[in-house]
């Protein structure tokens, strides 16, 4: 990078030169960075496009379980939560061992063993950390730690579609409440229930008052 000097104001490409002002000064550099062209075509570029098709799939399968898990993602505050999702569904990503470099899904990765102890040791609430089980088989929601002052809880069991549709994932809710303290209780029949879908218990703590406690929002996946 290089300054220009003297009388001459330009900005802009010329003679394979790039110019642009910076803090009221002309820059001079080479231009930099990616060939568009030599990157979707050119052998030495596959796995940069497997990398990218990739990461395009896992933030869209991203957004949409955000979407699905709202109102409660947002009750956790937490602006490191989109990083911290990305990581945990590339590794699940990674899970998927039928389909070859570059086409691998999340749902596919979703299907092997190991990925139920990806999603176990996933902490949703980072703040606040694990104060709630979920055990689908035994239907019984368990309380290890109860926000202090918190006389109610409601539960809201959310079934995701893990397949994509256009916008947004699919799913049905079950919600009840319980009556605290509590250190389990069984959860009320919720009819069939495909084994496809991701299974989650979404728990809201108020205290007596009826108002939310802020910050003490559990995020539960059953696996």
């Amino acid at each position: 990078m290089a300054e220009l000097k003297g009388v001459l104001k330009i900005t802009g490409k010329l003679g394979g030169l790039s110019f642009y002002k910076m803090n009221g000064k002309i820059i001079v550099r080479t231009p930099g960075g990616f060939d568009g062209e030599k990157i979707r075509k050119d052998e030495k570029y596959v796995n940069v496009r497997n990398n990218a098709s990739e990461f395009g799939r896992c933030s869209k399968f991203g957004a949409q379980l955000r979407r699905a898990l709202q109102p409660f993602v947002k009750d956790l505050n937490d602006p490191q939560l989109h990083g911290r999702m990305a990581k945990m569904l590339h590794d699940l990503m990674k899970m998927d061992a039928v389909s070859g470099k570059g086409e691998r899904t999340v749902q596919l990765g979703l299907q092997h063993a190991e990925s139920t102890k990806i999603l176990g040791d996933f902490v949703w609430n980072l703040r606040d950390g694990k104060r709630c089980r979920y055990d689908y088989e035994k239907r019984t929601l368990f309380f290890d730690r109860i926000p202090e002052g918190s006389t109610k809880a409601e539960v809201t069991l959310r079934f995701i579609d893990p397949d994509e549709g256009q916008d947004s994932l699919g799913f049905v809710d079950v919600v009840f409440e319980v009556l605290l303290p509590c250190s389990e209780v069984f959860v009320p029949e919720s009819g069939g229930v495909d084994e496809g879908l991701l299974k989650f218990a979404l728990i809201r703590f108020f205290d007596g008052s009826g108002l939310l406690l802020a910050g003490k929002t559990a995020v539960v996946l059953d696996v």
